[in-house]
């Protein structure tokens, strides 16, 4: 049968992938291999098994990979673009199937689960493909933690930069990091967990950190006044809330608003001190 791959798209996340695969005579981890090379996201494996009000929302369909249509064939009728034949993708392309594979291993089971050869197993290749793609495990993990580092950094950035004043711009840029941290931050948060990769990344999230902090303390010092020293204090104190906050919704420990709105208040409210202590010199 033919059809798009947005049609397919919609059909599993509509319908457990058991159901789906027999309407196609394939089974369920068949259906799901071909998803992947697809590049089609699925629901993760629990999704069915909890109730409708809180299973997760289907994401936006990314384009197809490299070399393949919108078209599937599934069942009888596999031609040349049949999705269960093994896909030559350029090396780029198969290094970012490899990532979002890994990913979605660690997510859905855990980093214990994510080695080398379930990632083979997953993707469709060989172990020395995955090998030549992405280096050792310890590789692949560094990897990923950089890569989540870089998009966390970017949304910052893209935030920060806007024209606006400056107090709605640090209550818009600690709203948006934290929806980041809630969205983006349980996979950094289990890789950092990993002795060898945080120490790894140590000395780069300390640059990274000084970076994003140097701003900040231009504008408290050349533009307010305040001393170096005072300016290094406040805006550690502060962004060691947001930090902390961000940890929190990411490992899930209190329900998302509540951390929100607490910390917009000790932030607000460290901010308004400052103010104040800089309109009295």
């Amino acid at each position: 049968m033919e059809l798009t791959r947005e049609q397919l798209f919609r059909q599993v996340w509509s319908e457990p992938m058991g159901k789906v695969a027999s309407r196609y005579g394939l089974t369920g981890n068949g259906l799901a291999k071909i998803c992947d090379r697809l590049n089609i996201p699925r629901p993760p494996r629990a999704h069915w098994t909890r109730a409708s009000e809180v299973r997760h929302q289907p994401p936006d369909l990314p384009p197809p990979p490299t070399g393949l249509s919108e078209e599937v064939v599934l069942g009888q009728r596999q031609s040349r673009q049949s999705p269960g034949r093994r896909t030559r993708l350029d090396s780029d392309s198969r290094r970012r199937q490899i990532l979002a594979a890994a990913a979605r291993i660690a997510i859905e089971d855990g980093l214990s689960a994510l080695n080398i050869r379930s990632l083979a197993q997953d993707v469709g290749i060989s172990e020395t493909q995955v090998h030549n793609c992405v280096g050792s495990r310890t590789d692949l993990l560094l990897t990923m933690a950089r890569e989540e580092i870089a998009k966390l950094e970017s949304s910052r950035r893209e935030r920060v930069s806007r024209n606006m004043d400056r107090h709605t711009k640090i209550v818009l840029s600690t709203i948006g990091y934290l929806h980041e941290a809630a969205e983006r931050g349980p996979l950094l948060q289990m890789l950092l967990r990993v002795p060898e990769i945080k120490l790894a990344l140590r000395e780069e999230r300390e640059i990274t950190a000084r970076s994003a902090r140097e701003p900040i303390l231009r504008q408290l010092t050349a533009r307010s006044g305040m001393d170096i020293a005072s300016a290094r204090a406040a805006t550690t104190a502060l962004t060691a809330v947001s930090l902390k906050a961000g940890g929190i919704v990411a490992g899930k420990r209190a329900p998302f608003a509540m951390v929100e709105q607490t910390c917009l208040a000790v932030v607000m409210a460290g901010v308004a001190a400052i103010d104040k202590k800089l309109h009295r010199t």
